[in-house]
């Protein structure tokens, strides 16, 4: 990823700091499908609080808890690509989530098109996590 030009996004107010805070949340996104399918199950489940300094853990609601942070940051992803292009949603998540490029993912328009979706999707997701911030 060290060798990716960096997208500009100075038209949308979108900072190259926050672009990139972006780019890395989205990069996470295959962890964070692991983590929801894997973090269900029995090693979830514990009945008794657990006493810790400063008060009362109860470890199910810490678990549970951080699933559904988890499952947000998912959605917001994929919300985004909807809302840019229901068609290109697919495509536009590979590429922002595994850095596959254009050419790759055989996309159904052209390069400079697809490549402004994109900058679309930055923008809508911006727009999403600080709503949900």
């Amino acid at each position: 990823m060290g060798d990716k030009r960096s997208l500009d996004l100075s038209g949308f107010n979108i900072s190259s700091y926050a672009y990139k805070e972006l780019e890395y949340f989205c990069m996470q996104y295959k962890e964070k499908k692991k983590l929801i399918k894997y973090g269900y199950g029995p090693k979830a489940v514990k009945f008794l609080p657990v006493c810790v300094k400063g008060g009362i853990s109860d470890s199910t609601f810490e678990t549970a808890n951080q699933m559904i942070k988890i499952k947000r940051d998912v959605e917001m992803i994929e919300s985004a690509a909807r809302e840019t292009d229901e068609q290109l949603s697919a495509y536009i998540i590979k590429n922002v989530t595994e850095a596959i490029p254009y050419e790759v993912l055989n996309v159904p328009c052209g390069r400079r098109q697809f490549y402004d979706k994109r900058k679309l999707f930055f923008y809508k997701l911006y727009c999403i996590k600080n709503k949900n911030a």
